[in-house]
């Protein structure tokens, strides 16, 4: 070695290490991805899957309504079933405090503005119907025509 030259001549320059980068992710941040899409995949499954349970119980009721009234011929029965399974439907699809005291007339415009398949002269005829004092006023024609259009309202809004 040559001694004439200082001690800090033969030492190399400082080397510094590469700059952390962005891609590729660590492993642990793969995992996190992961379970983040599952979570949100679950999440949207859970509520596909009460979405459709809460239709097919309205569907089911209406079955059974509409058995009822063709066994009993009882209108008047029809229709209070049919406005309560209403009610429900509407009730849960939107809040509460809007469309729980609503009753004739507004009940109707606002059945109808949820879907057009439910007219106000339907609610209005189920709502006479209801509280006739017999059943016999109401025709077998215009009492299908209530299950049609309330079966046409179910698998509308939900």
């Amino acid at each position: 070695m040559n001694s004439s030259a200082g001690p800090l001549e033969g030492l190399r320059d400082i080397h510094l290490p590469d700059p952390i980068s962005f891609w590729p992710i660590a492993a642990g941040w793969w995992l996190i991805i992961l379970m983040a899409m599952m979570g949100l995949l679950a999440v949207y499954l859970i509520q596909r899957s009460q979405k459709r349970s809460a239709r097919r119980a309205a569907l089911s009721e209406l079955q059974m309504l509409e058995e009822d009234y063709l066994e009993n011929g009882n209108s008047s029965n029809l229709a209070c079933g049919l406005s309560t399974l209403l009610r429900r439907i509407t009730l849960l699809k939107h809040e509460r405090s809007q469309v729980a005291s609503l009753h004739g007339s507004a009940r109707a415009q606002s059945l109808n503005t949820i879907s057009e398949v439910v007219s106000p002269s339907l609610i209005a005829s189920i709502e006479i119907a209801m509280y006739q004092a017999t059943s016999h006023e109401t025709t077998r024609e215009e009492a299908m025509a209530w299950l049609n259009s309330v079966r046409k309202f179910i698998r509308s809004t939900s």
